[in-house]
């Protein structure tokens, strides 16, 4: 039994050993990364400088490379590109809705149902299009009015739920 347990407390002393050297190696591993990540945003600060004063001597017409000077014009063709992508993206940010451009067009061959003062509705029109009601009758016959009251749209004779600005049939204003 004592040699179990002496193996037991072996094999743990030497996981425990394992785990302790492991979590050191990942210590180390972090720290040399970020000793390599600092290098290369130093080694890159380093370049945009360079970039920068290349920049300035072309702008300049001082930089005499043929090579950086085609780096340095293409830099600039991006860069003034860009501007110009700029200042479409607010002028497309600033448009205004044309409402009267995407409307729909006025129909030629439709006519609303003539109105009817009967109380029965008119047989629907052939091609199955649903008739447009007229405005129902008040209790004393004559057209209801006040919140009771359907209000037809101008251009398509469709009915206008109230206080729309549009038409739902056919997106015309209503008001």
């Amino acid at each position: 039994m004592s040699d179990f347990l002496e193996s037991a407390k072996s094999f743990v002393n030497a996981a425990m050993s394992r785990t302790g050297w492991e979590a050191q190696k990942q210590i180390r591993v972090r720290n040399k990364q970020t000793e390599i990540d600092k290098l290369v945003e130093q080694r890159r600060q380093l370049m945009d400088e360079l970039g920068q004063v290349a920049m300035t001597l072309y702008q300049q017409g001082k930089l005499t490379d043929a090579q950086l000077s085609r780096l340095c014009a293409s830099v600039f063709e991006l860069d003034h590109d860009l501007k110009n992508r700029e200042t479409q993206l607010q002028e497309i940010k600033n448009e205004a809705y044309p409402v009267d451009q995407f409307g729909p067009n006025p129909t030629t061959n439709y006519a609303p149902p003539p109105f009817s003062s009967s109380a029965s509705t008119p047989p629907p029109p052939p091609g199955g299009a649903r008739p447009q009601p007229g405005p129902q009758a008040g209790p004393q016959g004559g057209p209801q009015t006040g919140p009771q009251a359907q209000q037809l749209c101008p251009q398509c004779g469709g009915i206008v739920r109230p206080n729309s600005l549009y038409c739902r049939n056919c997106g015309a204003k209503v008001r």
